[in-house]
């Protein structure tokens, strides 16, 4: 499923991301970061499309999203919906990354691309995507590839519709 986002939505998702990471910066975060060669402008950006990978699925679903009221819930509340965990990454073929402190009571959906333009590749329940068998070797993650996803399609007729709103 193909989700744009307008310019205006583009803009406030880049004042988000730049808040977002100057909050893990100020050490108000507890996540982990692997991509330890990026510069602090290509770390905004990378918050950024999260959430503007957030808004497609909010978008997606037809549901309200305020991109800075995203930054005040680390995973403390769903990132979209009741309980829809969003997981971007640039790559068209990338895999959806689960971590430790990812809740698993969420539904995780997985969204690629790059700004104006996102595809919503799938979903997985977290605590499925937390077997072993997607354990990542070398990381304290999981990774679930594509082919292991249900279509976006299929959440709201099956049993974790609640997760959406």
């Amino acid at each position: 499923m193909i989700i744009k986002l307008e310019n205006a939505e583009l803009a406030q998702c880049t004042v988000a991301g730049l808040q977002r990471y100057m909050r893990k910066l100020n050490g108000n975060w507890q996540g982990h970061h692997y991509h330890n060669s990026l510069s602090f402008q290509e770390r905004v950006a990378e918050e950024a499309e999260g959430i503007a990978a957030e808004w497609a699925v909010a978008k997606y679903y037809g549901l309200e999203f305020d991109p800075a009221e995203s930054n005040n819930h680390f995973k403390s509340k769903a990132d979209v919906g009741n309980a829809l965990e969003v997981k971007w990454t640039k790559y068209a073929d990338g895999s959806l990354i689960i971590y430790e402190s990812d809740r698993k009571s969420d539904i995780a959906v997985l969204v690629v691309g790059k700004s104006p333009t996102y595809v919503i590749k799938g979903w997985i329940p977290v605590a499925v995507a937390q077997k072993e068998r997607y354990r990542h070797s070398s990381q304290p993650t999981w990774w679930v590839s594509q082919n292991h996803l249900q279509p976006i399609e299929t959440l709201g007729a099956s049993n974790y519709a609640a997760a959406i709103g």
